[in-house]
């Protein structure tokens, strides 16, 4: 099974843009249409009771529309499982959902797996079908920040050639915000061609809401300089004030594990314990259902959650409300401290 002689076909257009760097951005890829703000709910075997595969059915089987996958996690699937994760995977893709598929350095490097390779990356990416996929990422070096700078530059430039898929997202680390912008920079201008989608962790970007919000904002200035249409995206950003905060700031989308791990309670916007659902006194359809059983319900009650809160992220840009919304939430202050940055 190939798959990486498909082609496609992907534009990057901006709608809306508003207060602060917030903004609306059409994404379309092989017909589907893609609006930003947008939330990826994030399957990972790190840290999770639950199974990889039974996450994924999760999602396809609810047709939530949106969903991103860790290569390493389907790596280590029997070759049967792999097989019939594919195909409902394929299946999932033609009824218009989106597919991220992640590089998944991130679980090779919390299980202490060293035998996940960029050469196992291109076995998985070729077994399975997808809208995006990142480069093989490279995890920062503190002691020698050029070799560390060479070897990423060269991966993304590899791993760029490891699909014809157009929705290729090359991931940037570094080991304080200030690294990560100069290393954003230097990809740029070193690099605009494969600027289009670019994608940073949410840890590399500060110790606090704050600095992490300076942060997206001045990568987001770099962004704009000579095209408005680039997509960023967040690796690792679920909490609810995160999501407000860092799209104010000009970040388009977003992945996390949070759906899997807590229950998000929709009226404060905060995120809690995941046995505490009940405590949440929650009024949505899928609360509704008593029918359901109490995993199931937490997770598809977060799903909804996700799917509507970005949908109101998008609508407060689109209005240019979000500058209210979020001044109420976190208070002016906060706000005001976040915008006396720059590059």
């Amino acid at each position: 099974m190939n798959l990486r002689c498909a082609k496609s076909q992907l534009s990057f257009k901006l709608i809306h843009e508003s207060e602060a760097l917030s903004r609306i951005t059409e994404l379309e890829i092989d017909g589907k249409r893609l609006v930003t703000p947008t939330y990826f709910p994030a399957v990972s075997s790190y840290g999770i009771k639950y199974s990889f595969c039974s996450l994924v059915r999760l999602l396809t089987t609810y047709s939530y529309p949106r969903i991103l996958i860790s290569a390493y996690d389907f790596h280590l699937l029997a070759d049967k499982d792999k097989r019939q994760l594919s195909r409902e995977i394929t299946r999932y893709l033609k009824r218009g959902c989106f597919v991220f598929l992640d590089s998944g350095v991130f679980e090779s490097y919390w299980k202490a797996d060293t035998k996940w390779t960029y050469n196992l990356y291109k076995v998985s990416v070729s077994q399975i079908d997808f809208d995006f996929y990142s480069s093989f990422d490279i995890l920062p070096d503190a002691k020698n920040s050029k070799k560390f700078e060479k070897e990423t530059f060269d991966q993304i430039r590899a791993s760029r050639n490891l699909s014809n898929k157009l929705g290729f997202a090359p991931i940037l680390h570094a080991v304080n915000p200030d690294r990560l912008v100069s290393l954003m920079m230097k990809f740029v201008k070193k690099y605009p061609n494969l600027c289009a989608f670019t994608a940073i962790p949410e840890r590399d970007c500060g110790d606090n809401i704050v600095e992490k919000a300076r942060t997206v904002m001045r990568v987001r200035k770099v962004l704009d300089e000579d095209n408005h249409n680039r997509i960023l995206h967040i690796l690792g950003c679920g909490n609810p004030v995160s999501l407000l905060l860092l799209s104010y700031c000009g970040a388009d989308s977003f992945d996390s594990l949070d759906w899997i791990k807590h229950a998000i309670d929709q009226k404060h916007l905060t995120i809690n314990d995941f046995s505490h659902l009940d405590l949440i006194d929650c009024e949505c359809s899928i609360c509704a259902d008593t029918e359901r059983g109490y995993t199931e319900k937490v997770l598809l009650h977060n799903l909804l959650f996700y799917q509507n809160y970005m949908l109101q992220i998008q609508s407060l840009i689109q209005t240019d409300e979000i500058l209210e919304f979020s001044s109420k939430l976190v208070g002016q202050d906060v706000l005001n401290r976040i915008s006396r940055t720059g590059t």
